[in-house]
């Protein structure tokens, strides 16, 4: 029954569901570059595993040679021989 609500919310209103359920948006370009929306802020960052904090989640990249090329405004890129990421609820 809720997600028939928030399907309603987001035709009617045109909202994006990403922002009803609160949830980050994970967009993985080939398994070289990983952004991420709706990130607050960075846990751990070393180049083999990199962990970011959103609201509800945390975020685990996990590769080699993993660079931040950007983070602004809850936007991060990471770049880097990605091998996995995971999503863990807090």
């Amino acid at each position: 029954m809720k997600n028939c609500f928030f399907q309603f919310l987001n035709d009617k209103l045109e909202l994006p569901v990403d922002g009803v359920f609160d949830t980050p948006n994970v967009q993985m370009i080939g398994n070289y570059v990983l952004n991420l929306e709706g990130c607050i802020g960075i846990k751990k960052y070393e180049t083999t595993e990199v962990i970011l904090r959103c609201k509800k989640y945390l975020i685990c990249v996990f590769g080699k040679e993993l660079t931040m090329l950007t983070f602004s405004q809850g936007r991060i890129c990471i770049r880097g021989e990605i091998f996995r990421y995971e999503i863990e609820r807090v």
